[in-house]
């Protein structure tokens, strides 16, 4: 008997080489899912673009869903309603995933109800061999992520996770670091390795004023966080690190652009306060499709001194804008370091306080072939393109298709 029955049902059951319909489960299609919502976007689209295969997106409506709706073009995009915002629960999405009648089906993130609808799906074959599907965990088994909100994680993970994660096809991990995350948590699943992607593209955006630009010199340097504000993101080392270092340099001031997330932006403007350097530090809140490129071409570097990350869209996007950038090694990018597109930041004070001193003593020329570098890296690591491709060839071994392809791991 194979140890991987649902590979074996997806072998008996698939349908022609060149048909393929995908349903990919996103816990929201809107800011709320953060990096989460460009992946799935874009990785849908590229596939649609350059792949025979349809791809139904089902996420769970919120509030900004109908403005953010606009963002997936002409993607299939299928809502429900949710009766518990923290878990998900949706009832209808058992009906809807039974519609669309897919071939594969693709979860995004864990721990909520999409992980049981998952199940359910696989195993309502009329009786026969269990559906595939494949689970991206998106960084959701990173030590640190599996620490916060530990006790409810291993209740969960009794109730109804392991199972789903046990029963995948395939998990999808976006580095090494997850891969090992993977392995550390019990899970012996073929495991494909395809990072996130990035779009890079020429930009006009440096002919639009800033969003900091009413309240900063315009000799003054900037220094740009763009991502939810959670003590996950390690913001209150930064800037107890920028109190450190930018007694001795006076020519930069610290953006922090995001949405907030459980008040943590109060706690973040009271610490500046506290700290006494409000005046070098500007909170914009969000910033969504122009206005983020904006502040990306505007800013002379990023910032993400994360304590833990699956792979950050964020420093991806910086690089694409060729900006340098200052992260910890929690944002598994190592490349970043090999390749001089990066400064490493340690999540302590002290370590911050280094890291932007090493940055502050930069000329305009050095930082600038440290955001070269770091384009070059976009465009021949992580193109959508190339991502797709992979991606597309794993959905052809899940279902039988075709021989493993190289990103895959078996041990």
């Amino acid at each position: 008997m194979s140890r991987y029955p649902v590979l074996m049902a997806s072998i008996e059951s698939a349908g022609s080489p060149m048909s393929l319909k995908v349903s990919m489960l996103a816990p929201y299609i809107s800011r709320r899912a953060g990096g989460l919502m460009d992946c799935v976007r874009n990785l849908s689209r590229f596939l649609e673009n350059e792949h025979e295969i349809h791809v139904d997106i089902i996420g769970v409506e919120d509030e900004f869903s109908p403005e953010d709706r606009g963002l997936w073009g002409n993607s299939s995009i299928h809502l429900v309603a949710s009766k518990h915002a923290a878990f998900r629960y949706a009832p209808e999405l058992s009906r809807k995933l039974s519609s669309l009648t897919p071939n594969l089906l693709h979860t995004h993130g864990i721990w909520t109800y999409l992980s049981v609808a998952a199940v359910r799906w696989s195993k309502s074959n009329g009786g026969v061999t269990p559906r595939p599907y494949m689970v991206s965990t998106h960084g959701m088994l990173d030590p640190w992520a599996l620490h916060n909100s530990r006790w409810k994680k291993i209740m969960a993970g009794f109730a109804f996770e392991r199972r789903h994660l046990e029963n995948a096809a395939c998990i999808h991990a976006i580095n090494q670091a997850e891969a090992a995350a993977i392995r550390a948590f019990g899970l012996k699943n073929p495991v494909c390795v395809i990072p996130n992607g990035v779009e890079v593209g020429a930009s006009n955006a440096t002919n639009r004023t800033p969003p900091w630009a009413a309240h900063a010199a315009s000799d003054r340097k900037v220094l740009l966080y763009l991502g939810r504000l959670h003590p996950k993101k390690g913001l209150s080392i930064l800037l107890r690190g920028w109190k450190k270092a930018f007694k001795y340099e006076k020519d930069w001031i610290l953006v922090i652009a995001g949405w907030d997330q459980g008040g943590h932006r109060r706690e973040l403007e009271q610490l500046t306060r506290e700290l006494k350097i409000a005046d070098s530090v500007q909170f914009t809140g969000p910033l969504f499709g122009e206005a983020r490129d904006t502040a990306y071409q505007n800013a002379d570097a990023f910032v993400l001194p994360s304590l833990s990350e699956g792979q950050p869209l964020v420093v991806l996007e910086a690089w694409s804008h060729a900006r340098p950038v200052l992260m910890t090694q929690e944002c598994n990018l190592p490349e970043g370091f090999e390749n001089g597109a990066a400064i490493r930041m340690s999540a302590t004070v002290e370590g911050a306080a280094g890291a932007l001193g090493k940055l502050f003593a930069l000329e305009k020329s050095a930082l600038e072939e440290m955001g070269r570098r770091g384009r070059d890296l976009a465009i021949g690591n992580f193109s959508w393109s190339e991502i797709a491709s992979q991606m597309f060839a794993v959905y052809q071994w899940v279902l039988g298709r075709s021989a493993p392809p190289n990103c895959m791991l078996f041990d």
